[in-house]
């Protein structure tokens, strides 16, 4: 695969070169602080200590964001920015924006899922890592100003190109302060800027990639009830087979006091497999005719959950980090679950395993790792962190400060996966990568960066990354993280 930023990019700038210079070296020390404090959150703490620990790791979280807003809009001023085209599928596109932002989500008590609007989806052609941020940004903003309720985004394909909206039920936004959205340095209101604690500049960023892209952004808002943001891009069909689950899955399927924007989410995906999505009442305490498998919320009362289990067949839809509850579920008759934001494929799957009189129970993912990790990383307080969080779940790690090291230690350990820093002395983590994938080696590595943006992306793919992650990544994400890659069902070399 041909590095396209290297081979279609004249040398950077002195501004470029001065912009990537400084962020690695802001975010680096900031990485460590963060990745510090989530390994000394996990130890036994008093609670006032705890409290300080939780202040520090928010307001660098704070900090990062800021950071990473004031680089961008730098960056889009410094450079002549030039797009990549490249075929996507929008609805997997928009599917790995909410799956990264559903832990902030749900850590706020929001619903948070995605919406295709035309079944099958078609692929298209563009800058997927472009659009990736302008998502990211917005379905960002959106969990930010919303307190409760949820935010869903909508994909529509068109003749001529892509319509997103993203729709929340926050506070919305007055008339007079619509017009200046879009202004750098401008926020809604006094209260939204003490909240958010930044600068206003990641609407900015947005309205600017999209024009970049030759597309448009408008907002509609109604205070008090929320605001939708909608973005369309003119983008060119591609040949490539669209994105399709090719069930046939039938019948009538009842939805139980779900979210409203996991059903509306759920609606389309059934609608997608042939299956007719029935909205349910769980005040009524009966079934509509015909349903003969449910979806069932997992805030409902115990009594109704059971009341309902007695009907039909029930999956309890809930959070991730709501796992352990599930012997309560089955307890109360639940013969499976399915975990938000769900995936079209998962939910026919386990409906129709039901419909067949099997039991819906997803495995255990596991919660210890084992095999050698090797860290390549010229940062000792970024490996520390790594290196315990790691140790911690059971793993065997070893560190290397080059990517030549990385190399080396490569060659003589046989590691079950690699974490390559990007940036390092003597030989960087691009040149490392390439190097281990001319010699033939076929184990996981994944790209770590203090500064992820698509160019980035493209490079370490192109270089041999089978994924690129952005620090700082907490202990957890991070041994989760290996865990998913050295385990037996690990994705695919190359998956995102």
């Amino acid at each position: 695969m041909t590095d396209a930023s290297d081979t279609h990019k004249s040398s950077p700038s002195p501004e470029e070169t001065f912009l990537a210079t400084a962020s690695h070296e802001i975010r680096t020390p900031l990485n460590g602080i963060l990745g510090t404090v989530s390994l000394l959150l996990e130890t036994d703490l008093q609670p006032s200590q705890r409290e300080y620990a939780e202040v520090i790791k928010q307001s660098g979280a704070r900090l990062l964001e800021l950071l990473n807003n004031v680089l961008d809009y730098a960056r889009l001023d410094a450079s002549a920015v030039e797009l990549e085209a490249e075929s996507f599928c929008p609805a997997q596109l928009g599917r790995e924006v909410i799956e990264l932002l559903s832990p902030r989500a749900h850590a706020a008590g929001l619903d948070l899922a995605t919406r295709k609007s035309q079944l099958p989806m078609p692929t298209y052609s563009g800058d997927s890592g472009r659009i990736r941020q302008i998502l990211f940004n917005l379905v960002g903003n959106a969990l930010k100003f919303t307190e409760k309720g949820g935010v869903l985004l909508d994909i529509t394909a068109l003749e001529n190109g892509l319509e997103f909206r993203i729709i929340d039920t926050g506070p919305g936004i007055a008339k007079d302060d619509l017009a200046h959205l879009f202004e750098a340095f401008h926020q809604a209101g006094r209260a939204d800027a003490y909240k958010d604690g930044g600068v206003g500049l990641g609407l900015a960023i947005t309205k600017r990639l999209t024009d970049l892209l030759g597309g448009r952004i408008d907002v509609h808002s109604l205070p008090g009830v929320g605001t939708a943001f909608s973005v369309f891009l003119p983008l060119a069909r591609t040949g490539v087979d669209p994105d399709a689950t090719h069930v046939n899955l039938g019948g009538r399927v009842g939805l139980v006091g779900l979210p409203l924007v996991t059903s509306l989410s759920i609606a389309a995906a059934l609608e997608e497999v042939n299956a007719a999505p029935i909205l349910v009442d769980p005040s009524r305490g009966q079934l509509p005719e015909g349903v003969d498998v449910m979806l069932i919320g997992a805030d409902l009362p115990e009594a109704t959950v059971r009341a309902y289990a007695k009907m039909a067949p029930a999956l309890v839809v809930l959070r991730p980090e709501d796992r352990g509850a599930l012997p309560r579920f089955r307890l109360l008759g639940c013969v499976g679950w399915l975990v938000r934001p769900l995936r079209t494929s998962s939910l026919a799957e386990r409906i129709f395993l039901v419909r067949a009189g099997g039991e819906a129970h997803e495995e255990e993912e596991a919660q210890t790792g084992a095999g050698h990790v090797l860290i390549a990383d010229d940062n000792p307080v970024n490996a520390l962190i790594a290196r315990r969080a790691l140790e911690s779940a059971g793993f065997t790690v070893t560190v290397a400060s080059t990517g030549s090291e990385a190399l080396e230690a490569a060659g003589n350990m046989n590691p079950a996966l690699i974490l390559m820093d990007l940036r390092m002395p003597v030989m960087d983590g691009f040149e490392a990568m390439r190097q281990l994938r001319a010699g033939g080696s076929r184990v996981p590595i994944i790209a770590v960066s203090a500064e992820v943006n698509s160019d980035i992306e493209r490079r370490a793919v192109a270089a041999g990354a089978d994924k690129v992650v952005a620090k700082p990544l907490d202990a957890e994400s991070l041994r989760m993280l290996a865990i998913r890659w050295t385990s037996p069902k690990r994705p695919a070399a190359g998956a995102a």
